[in-house]
Order: structure tokens, then sequence, then C-alpha cells
């Protein structure tokens, strides 16, 4: 299997130089809001994301432990140092590609709105973590499209987040 998916890979990958800025690399840049409406994405997720990320974001596996659906937040998700760690990321990917095999077919207000939703919840810690959040915060997530180190719900995020790492299945 991983032979294929190197052939695959390297066909993919042919006549592209190193360097190159290939078409649907990185993620879709959209025009930034004006505030970030978190209540409103969790109205959005419940709608739109829940069926296959599950209604804490836990995501979903099969009887053998293999991952079908990602969690979004929580010991199992992503860490803070991710990419989908920034609201600004998260958004162009979300309007690209979600809900699955329907890319494109959200509005950017709610697509917004569900990115910073998922992203104001606990998620594993940065492993840029320098023992303090103020500073991994002001030398990593220093955006206001960012939720780590900021109150949410009354919790700094960040502060009790596990340790960044593999988590068994």
């Amino acid at each position: 299997m991983l032979v294929a998916l190197e052939s695959y890979a390297a066909y993919l990958a042919k006549g592209a130089r190193v360097g190159d800025n290939l078409p649907g690399r990185g993620y879709l840049k959209l025009a930034k809001p004006p505030e970030l409406d978190v209540a409103r994405g969790e109205q959005v997720y419940a709608a739109k994301c829940a069926v296959c990320h599950g209604g804490g974001g836990e995501g979903q596996v099969t009887a053998d432990g293999d991952v079908v659906f990602p969690p979004l937040w929580g010991s199992r998700s992503y860490n803070w140092g991710a990419g989908m760690s920034s609201v600004t990321n998260a958004a162009g990917f979300i309007k690209a590609n979600m809900p699955l095999s329907q890319g494109g077919t959200l509005n950017d207000e709610d697509v917004w709105a569900v990115a910073a939703y998922i992203d104001s919840r606990e998620r594993p810690q940065d492993p840029r973590f320098s023992g303090s959040v103020a500073e991994t915060r002001k030398a990593h997530h220093d955006s206001d499209y960012d939720f780590y180190g900021k109150m949410v719900d009354g919790r700094l995020l960040g502060e009790n987040s596990p340790p960044s790492g593999t988590v068994p299945r």
C-alpha cells in the first residue's frame, strides 16, 4: 500500500519544481469578518458538522479504532500548534471542503462562525509551549483569529491542555 501511495504522490508531482506554488496548495483566503460569532458557530456545527464529527467534537472511529472522521477538539484532536488552530486557516479549509463532498456550500458568515466555534474548544498543548500560556500566545498565537490563551466560557484556553504528542488509539 505504501508503494502505491508513493507512486501516486510522485505522479501528482510530475513536472512540478521544488518551490512552485501549485493550485490547491494552502488554505483558501477569505475576507475577514468584523467579529467572530462563536454562538452562531455552535448552531452551524450542530446542523452541519456534528453528524460526522460528533456532538462533542470527538469524531468517529471504527470498531478497530481507525479514524473515520477526525476529532475537532479534545485530547485526540489537532494541537494548538497545528495550522487548523488558526480560525483563518480553519475557515478557509471549511469553506473549500466541508461538509464532506459539499465544499463551497456554506456562506462565509457561517464558515467563520463554525471555525471560531471549533477553535474555541480545548485541545492538546502547543508543542512550542514555553511553560507559560501568555508567553506562548505572545510568541506564536498573537492574533484576533486565534483562541489560544484567551478566556472562553470562564476558562483560559491552553491552561489545561493535555500534553501534545501521539495519543494511542
